[in-house]
């Protein structure tokens, strides 16, 4: 299987019980195969002009490119962020056992 078939979806969360929304939703609907919550990160951004600072929880899904503007909207029910961090890393090279996994543990686009 071609490795770009398949992403890595980093979403900062303002508290682990976000986090945990919506990997347990991206895994329960079959739209990500698996969900790594992190531990709390410190973050700095420039927000409305200015710099701020937060306390984040890194959430990772794992998923088929196909499936990324799904996550998009169903992290943006559940985050309260007005614009939450979400993006993608193609993986252009990956195991043909972990990328037959992670298709056979996500639903057909």
């Amino acid at each position: 299987m071609a490795g770009a078939q398949f992403v890595d979806i980093w979403i900062n969360c303002p508290d682990r019980a976000i986090a945990e929304r919506i990997a347990e939703a991206a895994v329960g609907d079959r739209l990500a195969a698996c969900a790594n919550v992190f531990p709390q990160i410190s973050s700095v951004y420039r927000w409305k002009g200015a710099v701020e600072r937060a306390d984040e929880i890194p959430l990772l899904l794992k998923a088929r490119s196909a499936h990324f503007e799904a996550i998009v909207e169903l992290a943006k029910s559940i985050h309260p962020y007005e614009t939450p961090s979400i993006g993608a890393t193609e993986l252009v090279a990956i195991d043909a056992g972990y990328a037959d996994w992670l298709a056979a543990e996500t639903r057909e686009p």
